[in-house]
């Protein structure tokens, strides 16, 4: 399975895009293995980068006053991650470490950028998604750590998408 049959199959993208949006995104996109207990993105982090996971599986762990590398998520094939620091330009909310062999397909900030400029529902697609994170991420994260690390509030979601990708 490559780029193009994994965007397809993602409803981020597929029930939004066309064919030709699509075909225009995966050939941007980038797919790799990774093996067992690497670190893929840390917390903390700038990222310009999100990711599909194609096959295998990663742990997602905060680091919280309370709790310090506390898992927070283990995703596997479909599993969408570092899309918040990508679309809105804050740092990395989480680490995410592969548990096994992981193939994902990585999606930059520049694959990304002609695809949101043709697609305005897209947009609001991503910033729903981010405020649905964000508000899990509130939930079993250190109030402290949400704030040091998300540094945005929900209603700030999509405007920061929109200044970071030059569409407001």
């Amino acid at each position: 399975m490559e780029a193009r049959d994994v965007l397809g199959q993602t409803r981020l993208f597929a029930d939004v895009l066309s064919a030709q949006q699509l075909d225009e995104l995966a050939a941007k996109c980038k797919v790799y293995d990774v093996g067992p207990g690497r670190v893929l993105m840390a917390e903390g982090d700038f990222g310009t980068a999100m990711f599909i996971i194609i096959e295998g599986k990663v742990d997602v762990t905060v680091a919280g006053t309370r709790h310090p590398n506390r898992e927070v998520a283990m995703l596997g094939r479909g599993g969408i991650f570092g899309e918040i620091s990508l679309m809105t330009g804050a740092r990395r909310a989480a680490t995410v470490t592969t548990m096994e062999r992981t193939r994902v397909v990585e999606i930059t900030k520049v694959a990304l950028e002609a695809v949101l400029r043709g697609s305005p529902e897209l947009v609001d697609r991503f910033g729903a998604m981010l405020a649905k994170r964000r508000a899990e991420l509130d939930q079993i994260a250190d109030d402290e750590h949400a704030h040091r690390i998300l540094g945005i509030r929900t209603d700030e979601i999509v405007g920061a998408m929109r200044r970071l990708f030059g569409r407001g």
